[in-house]
C-alpha cells in the first residue's frame, strides 16, 4: 500500500492507477508541500484509508537556490520546501507512528549536503542532514527509525542540462526500497560519490580551492546597490533570470 502526494494531480493518479493495476493498493493525494495544511490533510487521507504510517518518504524538493545573488522569495522557497516541508511532515506523522509503535523516515538529502557547492540549496540540505541526525536520537525510544539517502547528479529535470553520463531515478528508488527492507544511517547513491565525499572532508581546503575557483564569478558579479524585494508571500514560481542564468544552474545543481 502506497500514498503517492505532488502538486501534478494528473500524473500521481496515472502512476496510482498503474500500481493498482499490477494488484496493489495506492492512493493519489494532490499536496503543496510548502503548505502546513496540506501536509496534515495528506497525513489525515492516509490514516482513513490504511489506519496507519509505517513508512515516510521526503521526497520533494526544489532546485534554483546555486547563487547569494538569488531572491529573497527563492531562497525562502528553496527552505520551505527542502528543509521545513519534511520537518512539518516529521511533526504529522510522528503521533500515529508512535500509537502505533513504531515507524521509519527516509529523508532524501543530497551529496551537496556534505560538501558545500550550491548556495541556499547546499545549506537546506545540509541543514536536512542535521534534522535527521537530532531526530535520530530523539526518536531513539520510539522504535522510529531515521534514514538519510543522499544522491549525486541524477537524472531529473533539473539536470537535464548536463552532458555527463548520469543515471536516472531509479537507481534512488532502489535505496529507498533497500532502505525499507534493511533501514541504514546513510546511503550515498551512486556509490562512486562517497570516496569523492571522503576526499572533500579530509582535504577541505583544495576542495574549497576547487570549489571556489568555479563559483567565484556568481558572486563577484553581484552589483553593490542590488536591493532584495520580498513581497510578502513566501511562495510562487522561481524566477530565474534569462535563458543563461537557467542553463548555469541547472548545470551546477545536484539532486
Amino acid at each position: 500500500m502506497v500514498v503517492l502526494a505532488a502538486r501534478r494531480e494528473q500524473e500521481i493518479s496515472a502512476l496510482a492507477a498503474g500500481i493498482e493495476r499490477l494488484g496493489n493498493h495506492a492512493l493519489a493525494v494532490p499536496t503543496d508541500v510548502s503548505n502546513c495544511a496540506n501536509i496534515y490533510r495528506l497525513v489525515e487521507r492516509t490514516v482513513e484509508a490504511y489506519g496507519r504510517v509505517d513508512v515516510l518518504v521526503n521526497n520533494a524538493g526544489v532546485g534554483g537556490g546555486g547563487s547569494i545573488r538569488d531572491s529573497d522569495e527563492q531562497m525562502r522557497q528553496v527552505l520551505a520546501v527542502n528543509l521545513l516541508a519534511p520537518a512539518r511532515l516529521v511533526q504529522a506523522v510522528l503521533p500515529h507512528m508512535r500509537w502505533q509503535g513504531g515507524g521509519l523516515i527516509v529523508n532524501i538529502g543530497s551529496v551537496a549536503g556534505e560538501v558545500g557547492v550550491s548556495g541556499m540549496y547546499s545549506g537546506s540540505k545540509f541543514g536536512l542532514r542535521g534534522l535527521g541526525d537530532a531526530l535520530r536520537h530523539q526518536l531513539r525510544g520510539d522504535n522510529i527509525g531515521v534514514v538519510l539517502i543522499e544522491p549525486g547528479f541524477i537524472r531529473t529535470g533539473m539536470t537535464e542540462g548536463l552532458r555527463l553520463p548520469i543515471p536516472g531515478p531509479a537507481v534512488v528508488a532502489r535505496a529507498i526500497a533497500g532502505a525499507i527492507e534493511r533501514p541504514r544511517r546513510r546511503i550515498v547513491v551512486p556509490w562512486y560519490y562517497t570516496p569523492l565525499m571522503l576526499v572533500a572532508k579530509l582535504f577541505p581546503g583544495l576542495a574549497g580551492r576547487i570549489i571556489g575557483s568555479r563559483r567565484s564569478g556568481a558572486i563577484e558579479n553581484v552589483e553593490p546597490g542590488a536591493a532584495i524585494v520580498d513581497n510578502g508571500s513566501g511562495r510562487g514560481e522561481i524566477r530565474m533570470r534569462g535563458r543563461a542564468h537557467d542553463r548555469l544552474h541547472r548545470r551546477r545543481r545536484w539532486h
